[in-house]
């Protein structure tokens, strides 16, 4: 499965030329808005009469914001059937008890986090793994689907932290 969806973000990437998920969606003619209407929602996707919406929560850090869009972004490109069904609503990022919510966790990982990026900072002997997630500004359990990713397609990584389902759930 990581492979899959590892190879599904690196046609994305080199068809956009970009790992930004806004830039991605507007190239796909996804409609994204913000809103401040849901507190308890980060985010969610639909198909309503052909077109394609992200909705993401406007109160959400900045970082946030581009993990939540890189996770609808996978939705919308690994999931699409089932939007029009109904819409994928994500109060929970990273949960893993959804083969759905897994594999766009997997797939918001494989967008933000270059193999390359996570290769050069782990040979930094002077940065730890915290340092690192900062740096990339990204949270520990996003580096860790990474590694995840990298190590299903064998790379030799220590899962530092457990894959935590409900690290951006409401607190």
């Amino acid at each position: 499965m990581s492979n899959y969806i590892y190879d599904k973000v690196g046609k994305l990437i080199k068809k956009y030329h970009t790992r930004n998920p806004f830039d991605i969606l507007e190239q796909m003619n996804v409609v994204v808005k913000k809103s401040s209407n849901y507190h308890n929602l980060k985010g969610y996707c639909l198909v309503s009469c052909k077109t394609t919406y992200v909705v993401i929560n406007s109160q959400l850090s900045e970082p946030e914001k581009r993990i939540v869009a890189a996770h609808e972004l996978g939705h919308v490109v690994l999931h699409r059937s089932l939007m029009k069904l109904a819409p994928m609503m994500d109060s929970t990022i990273y949960d893993m008890i959804s083969k759905t919510e897994y594999e766009a966790n997997l797939f918001a990982a494989d967008l933000l986090l270059s193999d390359t990026d996570i290769e050069e900072m782990s040979q930094n002997e002077d940065m730890d793994y915290f340092q690192m997630c900062q740096s990339l500004y990204v949270s520990p359990e996003l580096v860790s689907f990474k590694l995840f990713s990298l190590t299903k397609r064998g790379h030799a990584y220590n899962m530092p932290l457990n894959l935590n389902s409900k690290f951006l759930g409401n607190k």
